[in-house]
């Protein structure tokens, strides 16, 4: 799980994609050689940069939704490990970004040492969440900026869900879309307080601890 295998004789080539900001200072300081597409470009053009990329630095448009930008970079670079960078980051945001399977997700202004290390990382088949992100999302005591390893141990085999409820699949599966439970309620047609009942019910029977780890896992498996 959570693997990206890259043939270490092939050099790494790293491409900036955004609608509107030129590349920014500390991914150039950091990958001079970094190629800039998604505003001028012919579509052809692009795709044939994002199909050169091993690691793509993906500017999130503000007020866009992350899952149909995803789906976008996707069809276009099915196999570069994408790097979200966003302007005022977010917990929701990092949710939704690792929730549709992006390996990276930092401030779009880290300096040349952050990107440096989540270059490594997410090359190496890790993933990236950042100390302030994944300290509040994991409730984890985190001194330095942490990458996750390469292999996420989860102890559900087979079918993600098969000893959930007809309603815990359902809640589970939002989550795995980003959703809060405020949002999963109003769907539902539920209070609140049943949702975080039947997300405390799903998190016991999958053995997990919080909501990135079944997010991943909804997407994953």
């Amino acid at each position: 799980m959570l693997q990206i295998r890259q043939d270490p004789t092939v050099e790494s080539q790293h491409v900036f994609y955004s609608a509107s900001l030129e590349t920014p200072v500390g991914l150039l300081a950091s990958f001079p050689q970094v190629r800039r597409i998604g505003q001028g470009q012919a579509e052809d053009a692009e795709i044939a940069i994002l199909q050169t990329a091993t690691v793509l630095w993906w500017h999130l448009t503000p007020g866009a939704s992350v899952a149909e930008q995803f789906k976008f970079i996707r069809q276009r670079a099915s196999t570069a490990a994408v790097v979200a960078m966003s302007d005022v980051p977010n917990d929701l945001e990092a949710l939704a970004v690792f929730s549709v399977m992006a390996k990276g997700y930092c401030n779009t202004h880290a300096g040349k040492d952050v990107l440096l290390k989540i270059a490594q990382v997410v090359e190496s088949g890790g993933l990236w969440i950042g100390e302030a992100i994944m300290q509040r999302l994991l409730n984890l005591p985190v001194a330095t900026p942490l990458a996750v390893a390469p292999e996420v141990s989860l102890p559900i085999t087979g079918s993600w869900d098969a000893q959930l409820t007809l309603r815990e699949r359902e809640v589970a599966s939002a989550i795995g879309l980003g959703a809060t439970n405020r949002q999963i309620a109003d769907q539902m047609g539920i209070t609140e307080r049943t949702v975080k009942a039947h997300v405390g019910s799903v998190l016991d029977k999958l053995q997990i601890k919080n909501r990135l780890q079944l997010a991943l896992l909804v997407k994953d498996r």
